[in-house]
């Protein structure tokens, strides 16, 4: 190892101009050699039959056309001890250009005399081999002096999933830097032509069932998954075989990073649980969200959250002519600007106006200044208090940020002109147990109510959790884990409707684009989650075991939560709309509401007592089972 670290300190010692000139100066005699080559293999290997005079002037011909050709393909500066294909193919570039040069010159000057007419091609084919011979040899001699410095230490046996050019990318890697102490042992793929040939010297020994097999018997200390086109069923069958060996594992990026030339070790990660549950693209009608967003001033409450930064993600494509972001919080909403900003100036939209502000959507004077001095087409409010337990003890808060600020954004949109306004709503509005909940659906009901006048199109959308969002279960999980845990559950028996911010966000912006005034929608959830088996799988996936390495304690529920939630009543009746993931609640309470009671309702909250705000709710959510 310090006969290798001292020949790398030398040759950093050189200056870079040196090393261009020293590099200029071997590709300037490798045409002398390769010409000299030629004529031996043509003229039998017989020096005799050679003229040096007329060698030596084309020779000097030949390294003048190679120079000029290497520096006009960039071909001259590549460093040798990283070459690749595109280096070599640069050569040939180089080579192949010099030599068409080369032949008419000897044709019209001297009439190939005492240069017979095939030493150009055999000169051609010679000079490829040793110029992109010499830079392997340089690159094979570095990873084999710093491999014989390392031979001495444990390199961690990986066996890699996927021989395709993701694996084929990250092995090469890994060989060629002997340092991570990374040995690729083997290749698996379910494309069974693939058995039995290899990658980079590393055979491919079955397909991904043969995974906890193989890990036995190669001794495998860690499993790298390297294949981004795989679909969610498929990642998470390779995670269960992988489970299944009880050794560690990682994963490479997706295919998005993968065409953007982002594969490396330095995008290796742990398996993350929205590797399992997350869902393939949904597909969103891009003209339907243009007409509606195109030129339009859009307005973002609750920007800072999850949804919401998410939702200002999502609608900046669609090319809004103002974005306007309010949140309460402060230092989040201002890291949110950092970031959109950042992105404008790279994309193509460059006239977008964004603008940021800290109000509360519950403070009227606030959000009606912001109204009438940019007024608002559209309207995504996603601004709440959302965890079920903390509003159990503070109802009244709930009402009047839920509810109250709900009513403040809907009356200030409506009053300026807003063509669209679409409430953020939650699974747990139906048949709620929790005020958070009662809230929620309280709000629904005061919306429908706003319609009635058909001047704003006011539309809820209800969905569930929210994959990673600011404190949900997943990131208590991980936190939990890291430090050592134990992990609590509330209930064995618990689930939950989970959904990427991604996914929900595009979803919500096509509830703005679809269907009549005063609708409510629900997103497309799927199956619920057993939240014991995903705090055993989170576990599992940080190559700890449940119940040894890691506790998990039962606590559970909190005041307010159901063990199951459910997307609609049976009041309710669910229609298909025209994006497939997106369904239309029927026969939703329609009858009229007291705007003015509610209004009361809400301007009274913090002078009642909680249990009071309860029933307060009760009369307004007649299904609200208080806790």
């Amino acid at each position: 190892m310090a006969i290798s670290d001292s020949f790398q300190r030398a040759i950093a010692g050189i200056s870079k101009r040196r090393r261009l000139l020293f590099g200029l100066g071997i590709q300037a005699a490798i045409p002398f050699a390769s010409l000299y080559l030629a004529l031996l293999l043509r003229l039998d290997l017989d020096t005799a039959l050679i003229d040096h005079t007329v060698f030596w002037i084309w020779a000097l011909v030949l390294a003048w056309l190679r120079l000029v050709a290497l520096i006009q393909f960039r071909a001259h500066t590549g460093l040798w001890r990283y070459v690749s294909v595109p280096d070599l193919l640069g050569i040939a570039k180089a080579t192949t250009v010099s030599t068409i040069v080369f032949i008419p010159m000897l044709w019209l000057i001297s009439d190939f005399e005492g240069i017979p007419r095939s030493v150009p091609i055999i000169e051609w084919g010679v000079h490829i081999f040793l110029a992109g011979g010499l830079r392997i040899v340089v690159r094979v001699g570095r990873e084999r002096l710093k491999a014989s410095g390392q031979s001495d230490r444990y390199k961690r046996r990986v066996l890699i999933v996927g021989a395709g050019d993701a694996g084929a990318a990250f092995c090469s890697q890994v060989l060629s830097t002997p340092h991570l102490l990374i040995e690729p042992v083997a290749f698996v793929d379910d494309d069974l032509a693939k058995t039995g040939l290899s990658l980079s010297g590393v055979p491919v020994v079955g397909p991904a069932e043969n995974i906890p097999s193989t890990v036995e018997s190669m001794e495998i200390d860690m499993i790298v998954i390297a294949v981004p086109s795989a679909t969610q069923d498929q990642r998470a069958l390779i995670v269960e075989y992988a489970r299944k060996a009880r050794v560690e594992f990682r994963i490479l990026p997706g295919t998005d990073e993968l065409l953007a030339g982002n594969v490396s070790i330095s995008k290796l990660r742990r398996v993350d649980v929205t590797d399992l549950l997350g869902r393939p693209e949904t597909q969103l009608d891009d003209e339907a969200l243009r007409a509606t967003f195109t030129g339009k001033t859009v307005l973002v409450t609750g920007a800072a959250g999850t949804i919401g930064s998410e939702l200002a993600r999502r609608v900046i494509p669609f090319e809004p002519r103002k974005l306007l972001l309010i949140d309460r919080a402060e230092n989040p909403l201002v890291l949110l600007e950092y970031e959109l900003r950042a992105l404008l100036e790279q994309g193509p939209i460059s006239d977008l106006d964004l603008i940021v502000r800290i109000a509360d959507v519950t403070d009227e004077e606030s959000i009606r200044r912001i109204a009438r001095t940019h007024p608002i087409d559209v309207v995504l409010h996603a601004a709440a208090h959302k965890h079920v337990y903390l509003m159990e003890d503070a109802p009244a808060d709930a009402v009047v940020n839920n509810v109250g600020g709900v009513l403040t954004v809907a009356r200030a949109a409506r009053d300026c002109g807003a063509s669209i306004f679409v409430l953020v709503s939650t699974d747990k509005a139906v048949t709620p147990t929790s005020v958070m909940g009662a809230t929620k659906r309280l709000a629904e009901l005061a919306i429908t109510e706003l319609g009635r006048d058909n001047t704003t199109h006011f539309a809820a959308v209800r969905f569930g959790n929210v994959l990673g969002s600011n404190a949900s279960v997943v990131p208590i999980f991980q936190q939990q884990i890291e430090a050592g845990g134990p992990v609590t559950v509330t209930h064995p028996d618990a689930e939950r409707y989970f959904m990427t911010a991604y996914e929900a966000a595009g979803l919500i912006l096509m509830a703005a684009t679809i269907g009549n005034n005063r609708e409510i929608y629900l997103l497309d959830m799927g199956d619920p989650v057993n939240i014991d088996s995903l705090a055993r799988t989170m576990i599992e996936l940080s190559g700890m075991v449940p119940g040894q390495d890691i506790e998990i304690q039962y606590t559970g529920l909190k005041p307010g939560e159901k063990l199951t939630e459910i997307l609609s009543s049976e009041e309710e009746k669910l229609e298909q709309t025209s994006h497939p993931k997106l369904l239309r609640v029927m026969n939703s309470t329609r009858a009229a509401f007291d705007l003015d009671q509610i209004d009361a309702f809400v301007r009274s909250a913090k002078t009642l007592e909680p249990a009071e705000v309860k029933r307060g709710l009760q009369k307004f959510v007649t299904d609200f089972t208080i806790a």
